[in-house]
């Protein structure tokens, strides 16, 4: 069974919070036994295990129980990586929900979350599944996540459209604290505690709230290379898959190198280099792949220009995009075009 895995990305937020509140890192990393690399390489993927242990110490050493909800407060989209340009660029709040359901294991697997909407009400649902239960008995750190997740959530809803979000009911499945000020404060409304679930409930009508920042032409782009990500992501953990999700991840207007995709990985270049030629590639082949594939699915959305797609792709002009497209496919881009319209 694949080893389920959180992002970097989270796990680094977290400690970059706990330094806010005075905690040495060099000492939490070796308490927890995470190697510091992980703080400057977000794409790396930690286990469950791990980012519960921080969790766990940084609430000892802190001595707040209510971390969770304090971290949601502070918590930005940059903690979700790809995902968080994703909703900054979608139409409304039911897109945002809908996009983070469907992305949401890119930066935390096991932890699903839906949105379900029964007689004018919406109810998002954050939960563990059993194969993560199964693996990771860490109620207590659970409780610190859930909390974090809600608050976070309705942070983000206030920076996304301007608007707060009042929820109508909020349920946890772990037990009361005994001080329940903080939550009070924080989501004014009614609480319950040992549910059978993790539930967010809110009047539907906010789901048509506008994006402030909506992009229609930039979301797709995003969406695309999250498809990609996701794929490897829930395959094997070969290093060609490791790296074409690196490559996917960076390319975001400029090419990313191999030394920096090895970096990533924790392993010297050269290191990387012999294992993508034991598995028959390279690091300029998966380049190349990964461009090409993202062209095509890019090319099949016609409300994007042939100069976006040729940027995004770290091309520095469209003729260099054309040139290499044809060394592709034998066509131009609006060549290709053409023949899918």
């Amino acid at each position: 069974m694949q080893q389920k895995t959180v992002s970097g990305y989270l796990t680094r937020s977290l400690i970059q919070f706990a330094a806010y509140q005075g905690i040495d890192i060099e000492q939490l990393c070796s308490k927890v036994g995470l190697d510091p690399v992980a703080l400057t390489t977000p794409d790396h993927r930690i286990v469950p295990s791990v980012h519960y242990a921080v969790w766990r110490e940084v609430v000892k050493q802190t001595e707040d129980e209510n971390l969770g909800l304090h971290f949601g407060e502070a918590f930005n989209l940059g903690s979700y990586g790809i995902v968080g340009y994703i909703l900054l660029n979608c139409a409304t709040l039911a897109e945002v929900f809908e996009k983070y359901c469907r992305y949401s294991s890119l930066f935390c697997q096991g932890m699903p979350s839906r949105l379900s909407i029964s007689e004018g009400m919406a109810f998002f649902e954050y939960n563990f599944n059993s194969e993560l239960t199964i693996q990771h008995d860490q109620r207590e750190e659970w409780r610190y996540d859930t909390e974090c997740t809600f608050v976070s959530t309705l942070s983000a809803i206030k920076l996304l459209t301007g608007r707060e979000l009042r929820a109508s009911m909020v349920a946890f499945r772990h037990t009361p604290p005994a001080d329940l000020s903080e939550h009070q404060r924080i989501f004014q409304t009614d609480l319950k505690f040992s549910m059978p679930f993790n539930r967010l409930a809110f009047n539907a009508a906010y789901l048509d709230w506008p994006v402030l920042s909506s992009n229609v032409n930039l979301l797709p782009l995003f969406e695309q290379q999250a498809d990609a990500m996701l794929g490897t992501l829930n395959g094997s953990d070969r290093y060609t898959q490791k790296v074409t999700y690196l490559i996917a991840e960076h390319l975001k207007g400029e090419l990313p190198k191999i030394e920096a995709i090895a970096s990533k990985l924790s392993i010297s270049t050269r290191h990387l280099q012999r294992e993508l030629k034991a598995e028959g590639t390279s690091f300029q082949k998966l380049l190349d792949k990964t461009r090409q594939d993202l062209a095509l699915r890019h090319l099949e959305n016609l409300t994007f220009s042939i100069h976006d797609i040729a940027f995004l792709l770290g091309f520095s002009e469209p003729s260099a995009f054309n040139r290499a497209f044809k060394r592709w496919t034998g066509k131009t881009p609006q060549g290709y075009r053409s023949t899918r319209s």
